[in-house]
């Protein structure tokens, strides 16, 4: 049995400029939103609880639907039975 603690991605989205956005939940109940960027090729993980890390990445996620659209969303894809 492992001892480690592994997050599990819960949503993703990726923007029509290439960068991709995921939500994870570790088993500890902490939550993170992480954001890789396209260019300049830069990670950001940001740990919080669960509610404030669904408020960043729905915030994140409208925010890029307005501006450039998405090419990839999890809600889509869970829909049509795919990840």
């Amino acid at each position: 049995m492992s001892s480690g603690m592994e997050w599990v991605l819960k949503a993703q989205f990726e923007a029509g400029g290439g960068d991709r956005v995921g939500l994870f939940a570790l088993d500890d109940g902490h939550w993170a939103v992480c954001w890789a960027y396209a260019l300049p090729h830069t990670m950001q993980l940001t740990s919080c609880d669960p509610e404030q890390a669904r408020h960043f990445f729905d915030t994140t996620r409208r925010s890029y639907e307005e501006r450039e659209g998405l090419t990839f969303d999890s809600r889509t894809a869970w829909q049509n039975g795919s990840l």
